[in-house]
């Protein structure tokens, strides 16, 4: 079986970004679980990868005017400036676009604990998706889905993970609307690392969009079924009342300890209590890009 979690209200930033490794905390402790599948949204944010430099990846009045806030009248507002825990480059959430999170157990599923297997494998499911509504995309890089705009190869999923205790945690994101780009190229550099298909190319040049009328639901509806067959189950459920509230518990934990916090978010180091370690030490969070 596994646990299904639809949260595509946008709602604090941090706490949105901290459940992906709340659901991989609270999960660990149940031996049976075998995976989990997420949907959900963001306001106007600024995600950096677990390694991205500020200076390198942003425009300079997004570090200048950066500040943290749990105030929904601000957040809403106010673009986030956030950190994941997993590695890549650095996006934007926001409207136009959707985010995707699967979760699997490494204990039940030890073929996928390497890493491009693992990307192969959840992002043909992501390609079997979008192809039912004829969005015909192939994998490029490490990471990426790409379709064909006359001779240009155009992003439309940038993806990421991370390992910790014992399960693989992938996110995604889908470009739902085309202003989502304009945002993208007021906010970000050109990034100081690129795949080889992307050439140079502008942010507006290189990435792309959903076609105008894209079904979100079928799509999710089609990923879960892919995702279940995927862990050999006929079955799922929606994470139940007692366990949501828990795993917001945990989420809320971790936005207070680490993601709502300059350290972690300016300058990659994790704070637990008085406690502060850089980024590099921590052994447990194997990342891709």
């Amino acid at each position: 079986m596994i646990k299904e979690l639809l949260d595509i209200k946008p709602r604090n930033p941090y706490l949105s970004i901290a459940l992906d490794e709340a659901i991989v905390q609270y999960y660990e402790k149940h031996p049976d679980f075998k995976g989990a599948i997420r949907l959900w949204s963001n306001p106007y944010s600024i995600v950096m990868g677990r390694t991205c430099i500020p200076e390198e990846n942003l425009k300079p009045e997004f570090i200048s005017g950066f500040q943290t806030s749990m105030k929904k009248a601000i957040w809403q507002k106010e673009p986030s400036l956030c950190r994941r825990a997993s590695g890549g480059g650095t996006v934007i959430h926001g409207p136009g676009n959707i985010n995707f999170s699967i979760f699997i157990s490494l204990k039940q599923f030890p073929e996928l604990f390497d890493l491009k297997k693992s990307y192969i494998e959840i992002l043909n499911l992501v390609k079997t998706a979008l192809q039912a509504q004829d969005v015909n995309c192939k994998m490029q890089g490490l990471s990426d889905l790409v379709f064909e705009e006359g001779d240009l190869e155009k992003k439309i999923s940038g993806n990421a993970q991370f390992r910790k205790k014992g399960f693989l945690a992938h996110h995604g994101t889908l470009i739902t609307r085309k202003n989502l780009i304009h945002s993208v190229s007021e906010s970000l550099l050109h990034p100081p690392r690129e795949p080889d298909y992307r050439n140079g190319r502008s942010h507006e040049s290189f990435l792309g969009s959903l076609p105008e009328g894209f079904d979100i639901t079928s799509f999710y509806s089609i990923l879960s079924s892919e995702f279940r067959k995927m862990l050999k189950t006929d079955e799922s459920e929606k994470i139940n009342s007692s366990d949501r509230k828990n795993i917001y518990c945990i989420a809320r934990n971790l936005v207070k300890d680490v993601y709502s916090r300059k350290e972690w978010i300016l300058d990659r180091k994790i704070s637990y209590g008085t406690a502060v370690r850089n980024d590099e030490q921590i052994g447990n969070l194997e990342t891709g890009t």
